[in-house]
């Protein structure tokens, strides 16, 4: 598959400015967490680049506008120099946590 068959999949696109021998010119992570270095699906095992490695998590969750609106909400609510947590994940392989201070 080439990585322009679907340009809404791209997600993440790195281009160097200078070619290097030793790096990709361009990297690129799609949205389903698939790795291309220079145009090519990366393989760790056969990659080209020994001394680069990537590790792509995909935790299948997209911000959507949910914390902004709260953040906001909680500014109407709360004085200067308050904190509040608007946002407490807690997961077996991750923790998140979004407080915002006034």
């Amino acid at each position: 598959m080439a990585i322009n068959d679907h340009p809404a999949n791209q997600w993440i696109k790195i281009k160097t400015r200078k070619k290097h021998r030793n790096a990709p010119s361009e990297i690129q992570i799609n949205m389903d967490g698939t790795v291309y270095m220079d145009g090519v699906p990366y393989d760790e095992a056969n990659s080209k680049y020994k001394t680069l490695s990537v590790d792509v998590e995909n935790h299948n969750r997209f911000n959507v506008g949910e914390e902004t609106e709260k953040i906001i909400e909680a500014r109407k609510k709360m004085k200067k120099g308050d904190s509040v947590t608007i946002k407490d994940v807690k997961g077996p392989d991750r923790k998140e946590s979004t407080t915002v201070k006034f």
